[in-house]
């Protein structure tokens, strides 16, 4: 093997054993996040983002790994990362509704990002929901009702669309149409519409 050969071949193998490294980084966190270890997942993706800083997926998760320990702040700046690399990563902007933005009681910006969501995919059923949940914390209840109706129109076994909509038409006096939903979610598998349905109808 002449001499210019054999560093391609030692600069192929290092870069082998970085990205290997790397990889297995990634994985860790992985790992880690599953199994419910967020500290463990934060450092491993950490570690990773020092040797690939704009990689989309490992930013995600350590977000959802500071969002699980609480650090909501940490968790945003993740997340605004992410849609500053893929501006099309609903994903993100999901997360900056509702785990963010909703968690906080912003709602003006819960209705603006879940608008971002929506640009993109219109079926999104999330964002119709926490649409929805925002107008009705600001007392737009028009406007909630129009959501959550968006929501079922799109997926019709969405259980917290009509669970939503259940407390919506209580507050509306509608007390046998909101049975109907909650009724409706509780089929679905929502055990807090079984519990509101006992209250109310």
């Amino acid at each position: 093997m002449n001499k210019s050969m054999k560093n391609i071949f030692i600069a192929l193998l290092c870069f082998a054993v970085i990205t290997g490294c790397k990889d297995e980084r990634s994985d860790l966190g992985d790992k880690h996040f599953k199994n419910g270890e967020y500290k463990e997942a934060v450092k491993a993706y950490t570690e990773y983002l020092r040797l690939e800083p704009t990689h989309v997926k490992s930013l995600y998760n350590r977000g959802r790994a500071y969002e699980e320990l609480g650090e909501y702040e940490k968790a945003l700046a993740d997340f605004n990362k992410v849609v500053k690399e893929d501006p099309l990563n609903t994903n993100a902007y999901l997360s900056i509704t509702s785990d963010y933005y909703y968690r906080q009681q912003d709602y003006e910006n819960t209705i603006f990002y879940a608008e971002k969501v929506l640009a993109q995919n219109e079926n999104s059923v999330i964002a119709h929901t926490l649409k929805g949940k925002a107008y009705q914390k600001l007392g737009k209840l028009q406007e909630a009702m129009a959501a959550y109706n968006a929501a079922i129109s799109v997926d019709k076994e969405y259980a917290d669309a009509y669970l939503s909509r259940g407390l919506l038409r209580v507050h509306l006096n509608q007390i046998s149409r909101a049975c109907a939903d909650f009724q409706m979610a509780a089929s679905l598998g929502s055990d807090k519409a079984k519990a509101v349905s006992k209250k109310y109808c």
